[in-house]
């Protein structure tokens, strides 16, 4: 049998999604270990507050529901849709990287959710 090559839109948008999901973990990676680092030096540098953990777990969290959606929309699924429109819209905020990806985002899910 052969294979489809040609990649829908809805899987160049799942794409896109894993794309912005490995520059969220590069960045909440960064920034933790960052944190440990500067922890391990000592005291005469400033600790960080009781809410930086609950905010990294969250952050992580988002992450997960990221890759969830993109493995989803990779499966066609009605739920990833909206929740890959969210992620989309929401990302175009974060400018000018996630305005770009979100902006692809919300094209291919437009124009390709119909395409199977």
């Amino acid at each position: 049998m052969e294979e489809n090559l040609v990649k829908t839109n809805t899987e160049n948008a799942a794409h896109l999604l894993e794309i912005f999901s490995w520059v969220l973990m590069f960045v909440i990676g960064t920034v933790i270990v960052s944190v440990i680092v500067v922890d391990i030096m000592g005291d005469e540098f400033e600790k960080p507050n009781s809410d930086f953990w609950p905010i990294m777990v969250l952050c992580v969290a988002i992450i997960t529901v990221i890759l969830l959606t993109a493995r989803g929309l990779k499966k066609h699924q009605q739920w990833a849709r909206y929740v890959g429109g969210l992620i989309g819209t929401i990302a175009l905020a974060a400018f000018p990287v996630g305005t770009v990806l979100g902006l692809f985002i919300l094209s291919n899910l437009k124009k390709g959710w119909h395409e199977r």
